[in-house]
């Protein structure tokens, strides 16, 4: 056999890896929403995961034979947005959660994913965080209007009838927390591209991914015990529940691998690929979720619209990796 020798095919099966990474992170949604019904508070619930996470890439670290800590060489001699990328993580994520109650389900999920789409372009373009260049061509250009299109037909957003959603849009006072929802997705793009040059430099992107892993839990440990959220007894409801639920306990392991394999094929593929072909999973597999109610998520049937969506998705996906 003869693949392996071939770059080209080497790349298309390196690009076949964020389709599941995206099925990691809409499955780590769905893990982290029923673990929030049990601890009461979605702060704790991501905290949880968080240091889930935490603990299996560094078990993960030290196997591979790799410190814990860095030297303080590294950290003199590299830019100081090194270590952001958990800073950047735990933002989004908190943005997330405060968005979701004022914008409602479909903007808070096509906005930080437009967000996504727009700065992981930009740092292809400009090589920005010692990102490989990948210059912006008319041929990519296409591909990215058929996944905006598609994605708005699969999340619904060109639904004018709801009529949630259509009070949402109509109220001038949204404006500013779209653009949050915009920037947690530029921040989200900015942590791939940060985790992937960490991983470079510490020689291991489990270990890049571990640091990233360890400043998230802290701070959102620090945010839940700031705004008093139940953290013991969401904790204890929550390892509780692991005996009839074990599954809830995952969160964080599809979480640290999404940002593991991210900062791994970054440097390989470009941050604009990694992020375009994992949104199409995380899509893809949102809609099977819905569709036949896995991990006990309410069932909403997939409507023709949506399932036109991303075929579309998916062809502006291959025109991308064409390009």
């Amino acid at each position: 056999m003869q693949w392996y020798r071939k770059e080209d095919e080497s790349a298309f099966l390196l690009s076949v890896i964020p389709v599941f990474m995206g099925a990691e992170i809409a499955s780590q949604s769905a893990i982290n929403s029923r673990l929030k019904s049990y601890t009461q508070s979605p702060y704790v619930a991501s905290t949880i995961s968080f240091l889930v996470g935490a603990v299996f890439l560094m078990v993960l670290t030290l196997i591979s034979g790799q410190s814990l800590g860095v030297s303080l060489l590294i950290i003199r001699t590299h830019p100081w947005w090194m270590w952001l990328g958990g800073v950047t993580a735990a933002f989004a994520l908190t943005s997330n959660v405060i968005l979701f109650p004022i914008l409602g389900s479909i903007q808070t999920s096509v906005l930080p994913i437009a967000g996504q789409l727009f700065m992981s372009l930009v740092i292809d373009q400009f090589g920005l965080f010692h990102a490989p260049v990948a210059h912006f061509t008319w041929l990519k250009f296409g591909g990215v209007i058929a996944l905006f299109i598609g994605m708005l037909l699969a999340t619904k957003m060109l639904r004018v009838h709801d009529k949630f959603e259509e009070k949402q849009r109509t109220s001038l006072s949204q404006v500013k927390w779209q653009f949050l929802g915009l920037m947690a997705g530029i921040l989200l793009a900015i942590q791939s591209a940060i985790n992937g040059y960490l991983g470079r430099v510490l020689q291991s992107p489990v270990h890049g991914t571990m640091i990233s892993f360890v400043i998230s839990f802290v701070l959102l440990l620090l945010l839940s015990l700031s705004i008093h959220q139940p953290l013991k007894q969401g904790v204890r409801r929550g390892v509780h529940v692991l005996r009839h639920e074990w599954w809830i306990g995952i969160g964080g392991l599809l979480g640290s691998s999404y940002v593991f394999l991210s900062a791994w094929l970054v440097p390989i593929l470009g941050t604009g690929r990694v992020i375009i072909i994992a949104l199409f999973g995380q899509l893809l597999f949102s809609a099977l979720i819905d569709q036949f109610g896995w991990l006990h998520a309410d069932k909403n049937s997939m409507t023709r619209l949506q399932f036109l969506g991303l075929v579309v998705m998916l062809a502006g996906t291959i025109i991308i990796n064409r390009s």
